[in-house]
């Protein structure tokens, strides 16, 4: 017959238990803290480019808010397709930048 486990024993288990639902609770907050994605839109598809084409100007944070992304990734975004030429640059300031869908011959 197991011997019956002391006092102290008891107290170290019930510890670790409380520790480990601490942990999953934390790990539970973390997860659902996470509001944007961290990686890089698909650039080239044709649903990205379609909602591209359905916006009369396009910024970083309106870029953000529809694709679920942070701001810091739709300004890289918008930048990379400012160099592939598929939109413009219209006009900029300290903290914003517009950009139009490219018309004519280039897109």
């Amino acid at each position: 017959m197991p011997q019956k486990k002391s006092l102290k024993q008891m107290e170290k288990q019930q510890m670790l238990r409380e520790r480990k639902a601490r942990e999953r609770e934390r790990e539970a907050a973390r997860i659902e803290k996470t509001i944007g994605r961290l990686d890089m839109p698909d650039l080239s598809s044709e649903e990205f480019l379609e909602q591209l084409r359905r916006m009369k100007v396009i910024t970083p944070t309106q870029l953000a808010s529809q694709l679920n992304v942070r701001v810091s990734i739709a300004k890289r975004a918008l930048e990379e397709l400012r160099k592939r030429r598929i939109v413009d640059l219209v006009s900029r300031s300290h903290n914003l930048k517009i950009y139009v869908m490219r018309t004519g011959p280039g897109s």
